[in-house]
């Protein structure tokens, strides 16, 4: 377990995930008189068509080897296609970049948009949307909130939050 702040981080996963977003949160953090932005990695996933799941959230120490080895603990055996700023291929072979990057000469081409066809796109496509306003809201709430009188307040309104917008999926 990375983060030491609360069960519901470390709890048991699904074993595989057709999506998995990472995305980034500055969490303003005072100590002392000044005030310093904590960056935390979270991650959203996809396990059926809209049905997601908060994967967890791990401090800025954190590499990305150390975030993998946490799915991996945690149950996840495979992910489809991995979007933001990660690199957890090494650790769930076959997991794709989503977006692909295209080439210039092949923008407009279907075979630069393999290995998914158009209903897997819009299924990812969607996800990525549902990342964005969870992490949209997110930063809302922490501006409305901040700054944080340490980490630990930081992380725990954090999960609070990601608890929230879990909570959400399953009772939709």
């Amino acid at each position: 377990m990375i983060c030491p702040h609360t069960p519901w981080l470390s709890k048991p996963l699904c074993c595989r995930y057709v999506f998995a977003g990472f995305k980034t949160l500055r969490l303003p953090v005072r100590v002392g008189d000044v005030v310093t932005d904590a960056t935390w990695r979270w991650a959203l996933g996809l396990f059926r068509q809209d049905e997601y799941e908060v994967l967890g959230a791990w401090p800025p120490q954190s590499t990305h080897e150390q975030v993998a080895r946490d799915l991996h603990a945690r149950g996840v055996e495979r992910i489809v296609a991995v979007h933001g700023r990660t690199d957890c291929r090494s650790s769930f072979p076959g997991a794709v970049i989503w977006p692909p990057a295209v080439a210039p000469e092949e923008a407009g081409s279907t075979a630069a948009l393999h290995p998914f066809g158009r209903r897997r796109r819009a299924v990812l496509q969607s996800a990525v949307a549902t990342a964005a306003q969870i992490q949209s809201r997110i930063a809302r709430a922490i501006k409305r909130r901040a700054p944080f009188s340490d980490e630990a307040a930081a992380a725990a309104f954090l999960t609070e939050m990601l608890q929230k917008a879990d909570r959400r999926f399953f009772n939709a």
